[in-house]
């Protein structure tokens, strides 16, 4: 499987042999340390990471050329014998004729290429978030290994009572690798300025509206879970607790909204969010209801942003979200 690793880093892989690493990458810690180690030995290769852009005009001008081509004069064809009839009613294209096909040729293929590139760069941003959620997902499980089957929880009151807080939690507990992007890779913006546990504390204690300021960056791009009530109390998530398929329906980060009005976020255009899921694996949902038996990942069931009714009523947050109401 080791032999796979790199072709699934550069995204290179067929679909049988690029869903087998992502199986094998769920089940093993030990393959997913050796994917974050070639991870790093292929950084030196970021600078060639970007889409490289067209020359400006390149369809237009080759077009152009192809109709000159066509257009250019013809030496004359050598005259039929006196003796011999011409045919009547073949005639050739007319250069007014070549022009109009190949005006429609250029104004076809700018769309197409203009859609194509298109494409190509939702599936690219799309990939790079999905890759980026999985290296979020190795932190949030070496977290969740050295403390007691708890991920990261965002309490109820206080300066940890914001979705955010569980970014420092992974930083300052050294699970989190530095060069991780909080930020959607697809939005192509400077991720936030990562802040300790200890700094976010005293700002909440310095100065309130700051500290919500700061906690609508903490998170970046992405939304985190924001626990659930039940007669017991209030609980975060633990990765030992949830059993059979619930597992892979429970989402824990995806993309976030920029306001509960979307259907859905921003990161991508509107056209969906990446959902990353308890057991490691991430899925491209088009819909926000990407929960257990179709539940909005972004409110709970009385369609609040607060925290979920039962374990199974899933609520991520912004970075200023909080599981219960502000007074």
């Amino acid at each position: 499987m080791e032999e796979n690793l790199v072709g699934y880093l550069l995204n290179a892989l067929d679909d049988e042999p690029h869903q087998q690493v992502e199986a094998s990458l769920q089940e093993s810690p030990e393959l997913r340390a050796r994917l974050e180690l070639l991870e790093r030995g292929l950084d030196p290769l970021a600078a060639d990471r970007g889409t490289p852009e067209p020359h400006p005009g390149l369809v237009l001008s080759t077009l152009a050329r192809i109709a000159e081509y066509q257009c250019r004069k013809l030496p004359d064809a050598p005259s039929p014998p006196l003796s011999q009839s011409v045919p009547v009613g073949r005639s050739r294209l007319r250069r007014p004729d070549v022009l109009v096909a190949a005006l429609l040729l250029i104004v076809l293929g700018s769309i197409g290429l203009s859609s194509l590139v298109h494409l190509w760069r939702d599936y690219h941003g799309r990939t790079q978030c999905r890759n980026n959620l999985f290296l979020i997902w190795g932190g949030l499980h070496r977290y969740c290994d050295v403390h007691n089957g708890n991920f990261p929880l965002v309490e109820e009151k206080g300066a940890h009572a914001v979705a955010g807080i569980f970014v420092p939690i992974l930083g300052d507990s050294g699970v989190l690798r530095s060069d991780v992007p909080i930020a959607c890779p697809a939005l192509a913006r400077r991720p936030p300025e990562s802040r300790s546990l200890r700094e976010m504390e005293e700002l909440f204690a310095r100065d309130p509206a700051q500290f919500l300021e700061e906690a609508q960056r903490l998170a970046g791009g992405y939304a985190y879970t924001l626990g659930y009530r039940d007669t017991a109390g209030y609980h975060g998530l633990r990765c030992d607790t949830v059993e059979g398929d619930c597992l892979k329906l429970l989402p824990i980060v995806a993309d976030r909204l920029q306001d509960l009005s979307q259907l859905n976020s921003a990161n991508h255009g509107g056209t969906g969010q990446n959902v990353l899921y308890l057991d490691g694996h991430v899925d491209w949902r088009t819909t926000r209801r990407a929960g257990i038996d179709g539940d909005d990942i972004f409110v709970n069931r009385h369609d609040q942003l607060l925290a979920g009714e039962d374990r199974e009523d899933t609520v991520l947050g912004p970075g200023d979200a909080s599981p219960s109401p502000r007074k």
